[in-house]
């Protein structure tokens, strides 16, 4: 379980990037921020990767510590199976989920820098993502697992706008990024269908 979450945290994490609602934000603040003096970009980056840590480690953490008893084969399959479908639907149809604003609920949040808020944000495309991992989680019921999940998650999130921010992003990367775009939602549907397939195949 302890292998399963962790992996499954840092892939998803990573994958979380490239969604559609994600990927134009994050670029656009990378490329403002590579622009920016060393010492600015060194402490926006910081906030964002530090603030992003803490948020997913509490949400994971928190399912751990109110933990789930167990879920059957079936059950994770049909729920990596519809989350899925929802990847694919949103291609083609617009689906009204907001992005979760967790700096809203700070008081004065609306002021804090965009690095503190685009780290307290959770995009709608995400969330999915999200939940299969904090079910993971509350399924571990390890809370240090969680925090680490949590991390996990969050590094691996953060680090292509991090990387972007350091390098800059040229015409060619753009491209790339766009196309990548384009196809996460695909490839998210295949990866989740596939994990659907072997939990049905294997029971595990």
């Amino acid at each position: 379980m302890s292998t399963l979450l962790l992996v499954t945290a840092a892939g998803l994490g990573l994958l979380a990037f490239f969604e559609p609602c994600t990927i134009a934000t994050h670029t656009l603040f990378a490329a403002r921020s590579s622009h920016d003096v060393a010492r600015q970009r060194r402490a926006a980056l910081a906030q964002l990767v530090l603030s992003r840590s803490a948020l997913l480690a509490g949400l994971f953490g928190a399912a751990a510590a109110i933990g789930l008893d167990g879920l059957s084969a079936p059950q994770a399959a049909l729920m990596l199976g519809i989350i899925g479908a929802v990847y694919l639907v949103t291609r083609r149809v617009y689906l009204p989920v907001p992005h979760l604003e967790f700096f809203r609920l700070i008081p004065g949040g609306r002021r804090l820098p965009q690095a503190l808020r685009l780290g307290l944000t959770l995009p709608a495309c995400t969330l999915p993502l999200v939940a299969v991992v904090g079910v993971i989680a509350a399924l571990s019921q390890r809370i240090d697992l969680a925090l680490g999940a949590g991390l996990a998650f969050a590094g691996m999130f953060s680090l292509p706008t991090v990387w972007d921010s350091l390098h800059g992003l040229n015409a060619a990367h753009l491209a790339f990024l766009g196309k990548a775009a384009g196809a996460s939602p695909y490839v998210t549907a295949l990866l989740l269908w596939g994990g659907a397939f072997l939990i049905w195949q294997t029971g595990i």
